[in-house]
């Protein structure tokens, strides 16, 4: 049995909409999944799901104490159970900064098809680009790409995806993207695994054992072959070769990645909190450097200072992230037994309180109590 279901994207004219199959007992995280490779999102941002009453996600533990609703775990609820009827209606929602909007539609349960892999079978219009701006970014794109002496038409341009045609869609290379991915698309119970096999894990004892056996050039091929691997593996890489000069490098980098997630090029900060401090993590996974890390951390609040006092006051949740990662900063600080890391961000700390005074929320409050508790004080 497959569900075959019809999805548009909301608001936008000529429709943008697919029709897709897949099996009912997937997740709605699945579902998820299958719906990006679909309608050709990319994977960047958080999602929901509306049915009937319920809202299906991923839950942010961080939060918890603060959700004013009840959201289901979207890794946990099988589609199924909340979908079991033809012509049934649900909602969709991509990226909360975009905001995009989508119905989708039960149309069909087909009995007779056994085969679980999703399957892509018809549909019009390229998918918008991610982070355009919504609704109306995208069609302010499409306007200006369409003006041939628009004087953003060049900045578009360069912007764009390679190859970008907003009236493009292929159902061919859609289903090839879900044939990639179809043991992760279906429901784990149908996915077909090697019997008797263990998963294969390289131990860091069998790394050791093969290295030793390798002579210089077959050592260079490995390290040039990791380089090409993934761009993480080549930031690694510059780090640990390069040194400080990478670190440095890197860290403009991931302040711009922060920075954007505040205050883009074009367009409102869409607030992403948690891409912003994703890409901290991953700075500090990258480099091991400590002490850039604890600034990165510092200009995310930063900028989450200069955003309220440009805008307004936020939301608890917004205020509750920023000083969240003011703790981490100033417990990073007192466990530094020679206060270097005090002496070089003591202004900088400071402001961060003094700028924020007669911010509700308790902010500035909070901040106060934190910054008080600095042993270098």
């Amino acid at each position: 049995m497959v569900y075959r279901c019809r999805i548009e994207l909301n608001e936008i004219a000529p429709k943008i909409w697919r029709e897709f199959q897949f099996h009912p007992d997937v997740t709605f995280h699945q579902l998820h999944k299958i719906i990006q490779s679909v309608m050709g999102w990319e994977n960047y941002h958080l999602y929901e799901f509306h049915v009937k009453e319920k809202v299906i996600g991923l839950p942010d533990p961080t939060f918890a104490d603060m959700e004013d609703r009840e959201v289901l775990n979207a890794r946990r609820e099988i589609v199924q159970k909340h979908v079991h009827e033809e012509n049934t209606v649900f909602t969709y929602v991509y990226d909360f900064g975009d905001d995009w909007q989508h119905t989708v539609t039960l149309i069909k349960i087909d009995a007779s098809t056994s085969d679980p892999a999703p399957l892509c079978l018809d549909g019009a219009r390229g998918c918008p680009q991610e982070d355009v701006g919504g609704v109306w970014g995208h069609q302010h794109m499409l306007e200006v790409l369409l003006t041939p002496n628009h004087p953003e038409r060049d900045d578009f341009i360069g912007w764009v995806r390679e190859g970008y045609d907003p009236e493009h869609f292929s159902c061919e290379g859609v289903n090839q993207e879900l044939e990639r991915q179809k043991d992760k698309l279906i429901p784990k119970s149908l996915v077909k695994r090697p019997v008797g096999k263990k998963p294969v894990k390289l131990t860091k004892s069998a790394l050791n054992k093969h290295l030793k056996q390798l002579n210089s050039d077959q050592l260079i091929d490995l390290v040039k072959a990791c380089h090409g691997a993934s761009k993480d593996m080549e930031k690694f890489l510059a780090v640990r070769i390069l040194g400080d000069e990478a670190v440095e490098s890197l860290f403009q980098e991931y302040c711009k990645k922060v920075e954007k997630e505040f205050f883009p090029e074009r367009g409102f900060g869409k607030l992403r909190l948690q891409e912003a401090k994703h890409a901290i993590s991953e700075f500090e996974r990258l480099t091991g450097n400590a002490r850039y890390a604890l600034e990165l951390k510092l200009v995310y609040v930063e900028n989450g200072v200069d955003f309220t006092l440009s805008y307004g006051d936020i939301d608890e949740r917004f205020y509750y992230s920023m000083v969240s990662m003011y703790a981490d900063i100033i417990d990073q600080v007192n466990k530094d037994e020679t206060a270097e890391l005090f002496d070089e961000f003591e202004e900088r700390l400071e402001a961060v309180v003094s700028e924020t005074e007669g911010i509700g929320w308790g902010f500035h409050d909070n901040l106060a109590n934190l910054h008080a508790q600095i042993r270098w004080i």
